[in-house]
């Protein structure tokens, strides 16, 4: 099978979030068994990343974007991209944040490559670059005359990542009425643009059954439950169990994250760290050494790495990952991968969601920052229950969310089966 994959962010081996983490493996994953083409968008100051992000057994085509890092006679292009992108979403009632990836170049790129490449798949990661969709429907949709005939074409498929209204409203319930509105106004946009863009799919892509519900609910169409993987084969559930360090990971440039720190910073760990004394708590990801670094007085017992360009042996020498998460959707992968890794997880019902329940008792929930002292706290004086509970969420990660599932279930999406 031909694969063309669409993607905002260039797939190389220092992406810092989860969404491109999962993209790069996906691709990886796919290409062991198809002929695939990625098109990504590339942004200032990654040319440098290319060859990294070209040598993963996939073929890949890049498309400079501009963006906030953009310099000189292309940031002043970028200020009026960005207000024809103002006006455009004023004008369709859909989210600025997707008008800004209304990109000309990248829908000229990816028709001239399928085109080339004859894919009989085109898969379009995350709703913000939905807008390519609808022309990719008009393009293989073509009347006879036009470029394509009308019979013609690859099966288009979304992959939406998240129902991006959700974290809206959850912000929503806890905002000034002033806020609340501008919030709920904003997830009524995202609701609408993921019912028109499941109408331009074939098939859009759900990580979680919850998602599905809730884009069902906005009027969406031909809606599939396909979990995000991740990649078991580099995963080690190998420990070292004699450090006594407590992980959190993210990129710190997600205000889900840096929230999330902030809790875990101010009134999680000093409770933790007056039980366990000794004890580390290590902040990982593209921005938390700054992070850290801003906070007056600083944590006691706290340590920031910045970026980490492999966290296999950080998860391996950490006894416990902590992930209060109070905000966001969607599959989190930093639960996978540290689940895949044997580390034991401590984390909120918003962290787990998708990936597993209380009945299953594969991490410790907690959504209150006392009771979620109390469950790290748990996870980090048993041991033989950390361990049981670390072993079962592995094999549940194995069952569930490895690449080979995840692939077999697309498979089945680019065939147009049914994949339940």
């Amino acid at each position: 099978m031909r694969i063309l994959l669409v993607t905002p962010y260039l797939p190389h081996p220092r992406v810092g979030h989860g969404g491109g983490q999962a993209i790069r493996s996906q691709l990886r994953a796919l290409a062991q068994r198809h002929d695939c083409l990625c098109v990504s968008l590339l942004r200032h100051g990654e040319q440098t990343e290319v060859p990294a992000a070209a040598d993963q057994g996939f073929r890949l085509a890049t498309v400079p974007f501009l963006d906030a890092r953009s310099q000189g006679v292309r940031r002043l292009q970028l200020i009026g991209v960005r207000l024809l992108a103002a006006a455009r979403a004023a004008g369709d009632r859909y989210p600025y944040y997707v008008a800004k990836y209304h990109w000309p170049p990248l829908v000229r790129a990816v028709v001239e490559a399928a085109e080339a490449f004859q894919p009989d798949v085109i898969q379009v990661e995350y709703l913000q670059l939905a807008y390519l969709l609808r022309e990719l429907r008009r393009w293989r949709n073509a009347e006879p005359g036009d470029r394509r005939p009308a019979t013609a074409g690859p099966r288009l498929v979304l992959s939406s990542h998240e129902a991006s209204s959700l974290p809206r409203r959850r912000r929503a319930a806890e905002a000034r009425w002033w806020r609340r509105h501008a919030l709920l106004a904003e997830a009524a946009a995202w609701d609408r643009l993921a019912r028109d863009a499941s109408g331009w799919a074939d098939a859009t892509l759900c990580v979680t059954e919850q998602d599905r519900r809730l884009l069902a609910a906005a009027g969406g169409q031909r809606l599939i439950t396909v979990p995000l993987g991740v990649d078991l084969e580099t995963a080690s559930a190998e420990r070292t169990a004699a450090l006594r360090r407590v992980l959190f990971v993210g990129s710190f440039q997600h205000p889900p994250n840096r929230s999330a720190a902030a809790l875990l910073c101010d009134r999680i760990w000093p409770q933790v760290f007056a039980e366990l004394p000794g004890w580390e708590l290590v902040l990982a990801g593209p921005g938390s050494d700054r992070f850290l670094a801003e906070r007056q007085p600083a944590p006691a017992g706290v340590t920031a790495t910045g970026f980490v360009a492999d966290l296999r042996g950080l998860l391996r020498q950490c006894r416990v990952l902590a992930a209060p998460l109070t905000e966001g959707g969607g599959i989190k992968i930093k639960i996978l991968e540290a689940m895949a890794c044997g580390l034991p997880v401590v984390t909120t019902a918003i962290g787990a969601e998708g990936i597993t329940t209380r009945a299953d008792e594969l991490v410790w929930w907690a959504d209150d920052p006392a009771e979620f002292a109390r469950q790290l706290l748990a996870a980090a004086r048993d041991p033989a229950t950390a361990a049981a509970r670390a072993d079962r969420a592995r094999r549940h990660v194995e069952r569930y969310f490895s690449w080979t599932t995840v692939v077999e279930r697309l498979e089945a999406v680019y065939r147009g089966d049914d994949p339940s």
